[in-house]
């Protein structure tokens, strides 16, 4: 179990294992009308401050917005802001870095805006603060608010991004401007991919300068059947399928086992940023057994549609992109990323790969953060896209 655990810790959530709750707002706060899911998307239903560390030099506020789901039918997602105070050129007009999490959990109460340090779930928060911007964070609808949760819904999460970043131009204090980078990690890096594909169509206004991402989850169905003999493959698949069978309409009884049923309904209900989390999804996990899927989603009608429509196999073409992979990771497998880039390449994409020998899914986020903030600082400094395709 402690072997399980350590790995488990490593693999899928590097950056706040013991994570706590905070004191929760309101539970109203996350909750929002029908008519103000309505309301153009990107508004700003609910504002309220979040408290930021002494001598911090940003001011926080945890946000509700309006948004659109994969089907463009109305939510509402929750999400934070965090406004450098640094002097800058233009200080009312700052660059937006709109972010997007990795995989927290499926439950309402794993939302990041919810824990008791939020601002730290932002890989290079310290640095992007030090470098004068404002910094929007998604929840994800479905994470704080009301489900259900897209997860790995691609087009549904980059509405999320994109009108996390529409949002922070309504808080008057964060003097936030039109141009924006999207930078995420794992789940994160597969919305800010696809965030990248639609940004110029769903959100003209913005100025999208880049995109980067580490290690994002590509062709889905490749992972998938790569990663469903690992314990991390199999929790990971039971997040996705669970999330999938709600948000589509689908049946679980198409793809999984009947005795697999009770133990993902359990992993749906655990956050895996904390131990206690991790512990339970390992627990629930010996459940599901090496051969839970009856079959492959991606040969079932329904889910064949899903599996590829949430998939990227060929990324966007129009935003300068960022990609970093660790050669050892066994999660998103390197030569899954390899071929996506390749096509993207064969298209015109403007793409820099960095590779990062020896790490893995989880230290990839620690050992390419540092790479990652430079190159977004480099686009919102407007220097130029070199193409530089491997």
């Amino acid at each position: 179990m402690i072997k399980w655990l350590y790995a488990f810790i490593l693999c899928v959530l590097p950056m706040a294992a013991t994570t706590s709750v905070a004191k929760p707002p309101e539970a109203s706060f996350y909750d929002a009308s029908l008519a103000d899911a309505a309301r153009p998307p990107g508004t700003l239903l609910k504002v309220e401050s979040l408290s930021m560390p002494p001598l911090y030099r940003a001011r926080a506020w945890r946000i509700l917005y309006s948004t659109r789901d994969v089907a463009g039918r109305p939510i509402v997602s929750s999400g934070m802001v965090i406004a450098s105070t640094v002097a800058t050129a233009q200080p009312s007009a700052r660059k937006i870095v709109s972010w997007a999490h990795p995989t927290v959990g499926t439950a309402r109460r794993c939302a990041p805006s919810l824990q008791a340090r939020p601002h730290s779930s932002i890989l290079g928060i310290n640095e992007l603060v030090g470098l004068g911007y404002v910094v929007v964070a998604t929840d994800y609808p479905g994470l704080g608010t009301p489900g259900p949760i897209g997860y790995l819904v691609g087009k549904g999460q980059a509405h999320a991004m994109l009108d996390a970043a529409r949002a922070a131009r309504n808080i008057p204090a964060a003097g936030a401007g039109n141009d924006v980078a999207l930078w995420g990690y794992s789940q994160g890096g597969h919305a800010a991919l696809f965030a990248a594909q639609i940004a110029s169509r769903y959100a003209p206004e913005l100025q999208i300068k880049g995109a980067a991402a580490i290690a994002p989850p590509t062709d889905l169905r490749r992972l998938l059947l790569a990663d469903i003999d690992s314990v991390e493959g199999r929790v990971l698949a039971a997040f996705t399928l669970q999330s999938w069978a709600v948000k589509y309409g689908l049946s679980l009884r198409d793809i999984a086992s009947e005795a697999s049923l009770a133990a993902i309904l359990t992993i749906n209900r655990q956050c895996i940023d904390t131990v206690e989390g991790q512990i339970a999804v390992l627990k629930a996990q010996k459940k599901l057994g090496r051969q839970f899927l009856l079959n492959d989603p991606g040969k079932v009608r329904g889910w064949d549609a899903a599996m590829r429509d949430n998939s990227i196999t060929v990324p966007s073409t129009s935003v300068p992109l960022l990609i970093v992979q660790g050669e050892s990771d066994d999660i998103v497998r390197p030569a899954v990323t390899r071929q996506v880039i390749a096509n993207g390449c064969a298209r015109g994409a403007r793409i820099k790969y960095v590779t990062l020998p020896g790490r893995g899914h989880g230290t990839s986020a620690k050992f390419g953060s540092a790479s990652a903030v430079s190159w977004i600082a480099e686009r919102l400094a407007g220097a130029g896209v070199p193409r530089s395709c491997p």
